[in-house]
């Protein structure tokens, strides 16, 4: 079981003794505390750090809100199955691949607490040479050719264009300096000469 533990650290030159956490996955048995503190670098190949002796650990709220996320997907997840059995009429079989009820627990960070799913299809995927699923290079450009088209030419730059505008418009007058919008607003706080337009 995954188990997380505080070990002394006698430090190093410019480094005092201090403390530091590791996670132990999946048990202390099989992954032991590291060679190297991760804090200050020291190397305890000689002398192995001690546990430190710190105050139990009583149950975080933040492992309840993880638990209770997990079981919300589950109930989620069976609720779409079951609507989807009485609105399409489908069977119990024929749902069971949308349900969630075997997600991983006790993961590291970066991981997913998703199942792979392997059927045929994943399993010709995996086995196919790289690049043959997907776009490459600009074969997904090949696809904007028809944008221009149809019942609705351009619309997302139209909508974009009018987002802008209303935009624009509800942010006169209140408080905000210099220009409401921005052709790069994921990069707007980085560009040369930003000034916060709320103080």
């Amino acid at each position: 079981m995954t188990k997380i533990r505080t070990y002394q650290c006698p430090g190093r030159t410019g480094y005092p003794a201090h403390q530091f956490s590791y996670m132990h996955h999946p048990t202390p048995e099989q992954d032991p505390c590291p060679r190297y503190c991760p804090k200050c670098g020291y190397d305890s190949e000689d002398v192995e750090p001690q546990e430190a002796l710190t105050t139990p650990h009583i149950a975080l709220s933040i492992r309840k809100t993880v638990d209770d996320m997990h079981v919300q997907m589950e109930q989620g997840a069976q609720h779409r199955a079951n609507i989807a059995m009485e609105h399409h009429g489908f069977d119990t079989d024929e749902t069971n691949n949308i349900k969630m009820t075997d997600m991983k627990d006790g993961l590291r960070e970066g991981d997913t607490s998703d199942v792979p799913v392997v059927n045929d299809v994943s399993k010709v995927m995996a086995a196919a040479p790289q690049g043959m699923f997907g776009f490459q290079g600009a074969q997904g450009l090949s696809y904007s050719s028809t944008v221009a088209q149809g019942p609705f030419p351009n619309a997302g730059a139209h909508a974009q264009s009018a987002l802008r505008q209303a935009h624009a418009q509800s942010m006169r007058g209140s408080g905000h300096k210099g220009a409401t919008t921005s052709s790069v607003p994921a990069l707007e706080t980085m560009a040369p000469g930003y000034q916060r337009r709320v103080r």
